[in-house]
């Protein structure tokens, strides 16, 4: 007993000389600095520690995830709008690219109005068809050389009749809106201005204007204007001859600027003004 109680004496004076050994030097002892982190009692820190390790609380924790969620939203925010601004150019792309193909279309057609003699001499026992051009300052009707065949073994030639006129249609969404239409109708008949198949070409047409150069009038007179507002070949002023141009003009609501109006204007040449004789 008295070896042991030598061995406790002995480890308890090491310790006190490596307590005050420490505090010599300036430094404070693990178990002291553990002591100090549990409170006002000397305990001891858990084993294999030498300190405490501190961390997040709550608040800290929510905070930074306002911080992101700030963060983010303002993000998702800059998106949405680089997004919609990018919706709103292809939409506007779309739409002149559209009004760009009708009016090709029309300038393509109005080039290979033609008109003959012979379908139109009264003469004859037995009319098969009947050419002409009939134009109004909203409408025009005419007979075409520049038909298409779309399939195959088609028993129809190249001449057709064509028509070009606003007119009231339902959309995809079954709105009634004013459609600038194409009627064609292969071959021709002995009435160019009905019949065939009416197809949409453009929506959301405002107005539809056209006008024709009378070669005869503008020469009467040194910068006399040769536009008029109706063609007519069965009328003696139009007889045999039809307008060497023609022009178009389309009003729409201008896409790029909200409550403004478009308007696009161009002219058609007409190739064969005269009438053929065959």
């Amino acid at each position: 007993m008295a070896g042991i109680r030598n061995i406790k004496n002995f480890r308890h004076k090491r310790c006190k000389r490596a307590l005050a050994g420490g505090a010599a030097y300036g430094r404070t002892p693990i178990a002291a600095r553990g002591a100090r982190a549990y409170g006002s009692k000397a305990i001891a820190p858990p084993p294999g520690h030498g300190y405490l390790r501190s961390g997040m609380t709550l608040i800290e924790i929510m905070i930074v995830v306002a911080l992101l969620a700030g963060v983010m939203a303002m993000g998702w925010g800059s998106y949405a709008v680089a997004i919609g601004h990018q919706q709103r150019m292809q939409d506007i792309n779309e739409r002149l690219h559209g009004v760009e193909q009708a009016v090709n279309r029309i300038v393509r057609d109005m080039s290979t109005a033609f008109i003959t003699k012979h379908g139109n001499d009264e003469s004859q026992t037995e009319i098969r068809y009947k050419t002409g051009f009939l134009g109004e300052s909203e409408r025009v009707d005419f007979t075409s050389m520049g038909y298409v065949r779309m399939f195959r073994d088609e028993k129809v030639g190249d001449q057709s009749e064509i028509s070009y006129y606003i007119r009231d249609m339902r959309n995809e969404e079954g709105d009634l809106v004013p459609y600038l239409v194409r009627r064609e109708q292969a071959p021709i008949n002995d009435d160019f201005t009905r019949g065939g198949t009416i197809l949409p070409l453009l929506d959301h047409v405002l107005s539809f204007r056209l006008q024709y150069w009378d070669d005869s009038k503008a020469s009467l007179a040194v910068g006399n204007d040769g536009w008029v507002d109706s063609w007519d070949t069965e009328h003696s002023d139009y007889e045999g001859r039809l307008p060497s141009r023609v022009k178009i003009e389309i009003e729409i609501d201008d896409p790029m600027i909200e409550g403004e109006k478009m308007l696009i204007t161009t002219q058609a040449q007409i190739h064969l003004t005269t009438a053929l004789d065959f």
